[in-house]
Parts: C-alpha cells; structure tokens; sequence
C-alpha cells in the first residue's frame, strides 16, 4: 500500500523557506491553528531566527504541499532517559520540531513520512556542528490526536514522559544516526 501512495506522488522539492517563492495560501491541512502559523507567522518567526522551515513543492509548483520547522530547545533531564539524569546538568540540548504538516490533499501519500526523514537527516548533520542528544515534537491534540500519535510511534518516537506535556515525544540523536545510517 505503502509503494502504491508513492507512485501516485508528483516529484517532490524540499528546500528552505523562500517568502517571496513559496505560495502558502492555499495550504490548508485540516488544523487551523497550523495553518494560521503557516500563513501568518512563519515569515516572522524565520526573520527572528526563532525556527528554520523547509517547505515541500512538485514539479517547480510553488503551492506548498507541506512544511516542517526546527528549532532549538533544552529540555529538563529528569522525565527523560537515565542517561540524561546520569549528565548531571541542568538542560539538555535537543532539536525541537515545531511544526510538520501536510496539505489536506496530499496526506496519506507518503510526504509526512518523506518530510520527517528529511527533518531528521537534518537533524543529524546539525548534531554534528552542535549538541543535540535527540529530535523533539510536540503531537497536537485534536480529532487526529491517536493517528499522529501512532504515526510519530511506529516511526522510532518515544512519549518523553513530561507530566507538564505528556504529548512530548523524543527520538535519540544516536538512534536516528543508527536508523538512517
């Protein structure tokens, strides 16, 4: 099924945020919030430095067909693995992915999928330039909470277990470098 969704998939780019490219609205993927952010924050928030986007396209189309962010962020050690609790420091430097979505028409073809594994190829190669013991989402709360959840799950995402977000998510830097290769 999964090869299937795949073949009826046009020729996707993935590339940095352009403003003056990248046609965000007719984006819409079912959460208005996200959708919002997209349309009306993004700009600001790359201008600021706050996040780095990349954005998926077809064939030269400039309609965003999905898009991801990544931010830095420090998480406390304590509701995570031993190993953090063992550094004996205050916070924990981690790779925060903000926001990853897929345009309405589009979800169920393989591009979350396609746009996470290049987030976290990403990610990678920044944990090289910096400290980051692992990737961290946040999995929204709606309609399609168990779906999201169970997507991020089966692809090597663990609950963090922070009583103060229990949506959180992490995956180990070491073990996206041993997934990926």
């Amino acid at each position: 099924m999964r090869a299937e969704a795949a073949a009826d998939r046009p020729a996707l780019s993935i590339s940095r945020f352009d403003k003056a490219f990248h046609d965000r609205t007719a984006f819409s993927c079912g959460y208005g919030p996200i959708d919002n952010f997209l349309k009306s924050s993004l700009s600001e928030q790359v201008k600021a430095g706050m996040v780095a986007a990349w954005i998926a396209t077809a064939d030269g189309d400039p309609a965003v067909l999905g898009f991801y962010t990544l931010g830095a962020m420090a998480v406390r050690p304590d509701p995570g693995p031993r190993s953090w609790q063992r550094a004996r420091v205050p916070d924990i430097p981690v790779i925060y992915i903000r926001g990853l979505a897929v345009r309405k028409d589009m979800q169920g073809r393989g591009l979350g999928t396609a746009l996470l594994v290049d987030a976290m190829r990403r990610c990678v190669r920044i944990s090289y330039q910096m400290g980051a013991a692992a990737i961290v989402l946040d999995v929204l709360e709606d309609g399609k909470f168990e779906d999201r959840w169970n997507f991020y799950a089966e692809l090597g995402f663990k609950p963090l277990g922070d009583p103060g977000n229990p949506h959180r998510v992490y995956f180990p830097m070491a073990d996206v470098r041993a997934t990926l290769g």
